[in-house]
């Protein structure tokens, strides 16, 4: 396999195992993380029958459907659609801005955009990790981005424009719920302590990647844990709503009084 087609193999595996790792819930070996940790951590199997394993649960197909140990051994009556895994637009590649994946199509096109101007993300494979190691680069980045959209990368901008540095003194935000699903990957990066009175975090050990957002819990489905979790989000978000409209209420209540009419309660 030529250099770039490895790399980029080795990048659908990495980004696949991300997705999965976002998508883990309800936490159990119905999840397809599990199913894809079992395909690697199978001793018999030779590595590319793993491969070979894991791009058919990808595909959504049978094993039969690749044959990469044949292929390798000249039978080329099979491969993996490679560029099904591309997002849309001119000079796309696998390895897009963020590397735990952009996604396909226009929406990975979109993404793979934001990653590449100001939602930089940091994201390598270390040797310390089951992946090859990877190391992740600013220049790497620029690269990638000039060529890909014609941009130069900055990283900064959220802080400098929205203060997201300091979202209390600097920001000045209010009534903000950080909810982190601790079985994601990308619940190190959160914010996982509470920053003031209305800028709350609530952190769930069972919980994933949007555990807590879907448009139908709670359900049978979701753990002891997110089911209260959804109560608890509802009581902070009615209050705070109610919040909003005692404060719409007076606010309006006083620019009529300035104005010199009457109010009645």
């Amino acid at each position: 396999m030529a250099p770039n087609r490895r790399h980029a193999a080795r990048m659908i595996v990495g980004y696949t195992f991300a997705n999965y790792n976002m998508g883990a819930y309800p936490p159990g070996p119905q999840t397809a993380l599990s199913k894809a940790c079992q395909i690697f951590k199978d001793d018999d199997a030779m590595p590319l029958d793993k491969m070979d394993s894991f791009l058919a649960m990808l595909a959504g197909t049978s094993k039969s459907s690749f044959g990469l140990s044949l292929a390798a051994r000249g039978d080329s009556h099979c491969f993996f659609n490679m560029s099904s895994q591309l997002p849309s637009g001119e000079n796309a590649t696998i390895t897009g801005g963020d590397w735990s994946g952009v996604g396909t199509g226009h929406n990975g096109e979109i993404w793979d955009l934001q990653t590449c101007t100001f939602l930089v993300e940091r994201i390598g494979f270390s040797p310390r990790s089951m992946f090859p190691n990877r190391p992740w680069t600013m220049d790497w980045l620029r690269s990638h981005c000039a060529a890909r959209f014609g941009v130069e990368p900055k990283p900064f901008e959220y802080r400098k424009r929205w203060r997201f540095d300091d979202l209390v003194k600097g920001a000045n935000a209010t009534r903000i719920l950080f909810t982190n699903g601790l079985n994601d990957g990308w619940s190190v990066g959160g914010i996982k302590e509470d920053l003031s009175d209305s800028i709350l975090a609530l952190n769930l050990e069972t919980g994933a990647h949007h555990s807590d957002l879907s448009h139908q819990g709670p359900t049978e489905a979701d753990t002891k844990e997110v089911k209260k979790a959804f109560r608890k989000i509802s009581k902070i978000l009615d209050n705070w709503l109610d919040e909003v409209k005692r404060e719409s209420r007076a606010s309006e209540a006083k620019l009529l009084r300035l104005s010199g009419y009457k109010v009645v309660d």
